[in-house]
């Protein structure tokens, strides 16, 4: 069951992006005259295109389209739309969208409790998922080659030796030792 649309009446602002994880932070504003405070997550952010902060609120609704964002997308996305209640529009298009909320209680500690969570894999807001063949595009860069869906490693190890304890090494014989 979707949760999407989402909507708070918090003001969100941009916390974070972190480009290593392609993690979108957006925090709502508390914890200094408020008890609690919501956050929301952006996983395997692909897009983004928003304001800096959200104010009356904040509603997250999915799109079928944005751009040249579609169903023939590369990878799994959420398309999504943010706009706040007075300021602030936006769109992310990601692979998992979570929300939580972080509430203060009484010696100052937090508790945080999920709102929802979301992934563009098992969601029927998801769109794309057709993975692109070797000259094709994905995300405007040319795909040389198709990925197997399959794992493919090599033994971290050498493998454990079989026959006896003695290995043979060159100069190394009987004989010589007499």
């Amino acid at each position: 069951m979707s949760r999407l649309p989402f909507a708070a009446d918090n003001d969100f602002r941009v916390w974070r992006y972190g480009v290593g994880h392609s993690e979108l932070l957006l925090r709502g504003y508390g914890f200094g005259d408020f008890e609690c405070r919501d956050e929301i997550c952006f996983d395997g952010v692909e897009r983004m295109e928003l304001d800096s902060r959200f104010t009356g609120g904040l509603t997250i609704t999915p799109v079928s389209s944005h751009g040249d964002l579609d169903d023939s997308a590369p990878l799994p996305l959420l398309l999504l739309e943010l706009v706040g209640g007075v300021f602030g529009a936006g769109f992310v298009a990601c692979r998992m969208v979570t929300a939580r909320r972080f509430r203060r209680e009484g010696d100052g500690v937090v508790s945080d409790s999920m709102l929802f969570r979301e992934s563009a894999g098992n969601s029927v807001h998801g769109v794309g998922g057709v993975p692109p063949g070797p000259g094709e595009r994905a995300f405007g860069i040319p795909v040389l080659r198709r990925y197997a869906p399959e794992k493919h490693t090599t033994a971290r190890f050498p493998p454990p030796r079989t026959g006896g304890g003695h290995v043979q090494v060159a100069g190394d014989d009987d004989e010589a030792r007499g």
